[in-house]
C-alpha cells in the first residue's frame, strides 16, 4: 500500500480525531469519506494509489489537488470520489502536472 504520511499533504485538514487515524482492513464503496478530514483523506489517497499501481510524490499530489480543488464537494462516497477521479484523471486542470 502506498504509504505517505501526514507531511505529504499540501492543504489543511481537521486533525483533531485521532481516533480517525486507524486503517481499517476492510472498506466499502459505500464508506462516507470526510474530506476536510485529514486522516480520512490520506487514508483514501493511499488506497487509491495502491489500487491503481501508482506509488510516487507526483501522483500523491495530483490526486490530493483534484480532490481538494475540482471534485464536486457533494460527491462523499469512497465510490463516488473513485469514479470521479477516474473518469477525469486524464483532464487537464490549472495546477496539475
Amino acid at each position: 500500500m502506498a504509504n505517505f504520511n501526514k507531511a505529504a499533504l499540501r492543504y489543511q485538514y481537521n486533525w483533531s480525531e485521532p481516533f480517525k487515524n486507524k486503517r481499517y482492513l476492510q472498506f466499502t464503496d459505500d464508506d462516507i469519506i470526510d474530506r476536510r478530514n485529514g486522516y480520512h483523506t490520506l487514508d483514501f489517497i493511499n488506497r487509491f494509489l495502491t489500487l491503481h499501481g501508482l506509488y510516487t510524490f507526483d501522483y500523491f499530489r495530483k490526486v490530493e489537488v483534484m480532490i481538494c480543488r475540482y471534485m464536486p464537494e457533494q460527491l462523499d462516497t469512497r465510490g463516488e470520489m473513485k469514479d470521479w477521479l477516474r473518469k477525469n484523471w486524464n483532464t487537464r486542470l490549472h495546477g496539475i502536472m
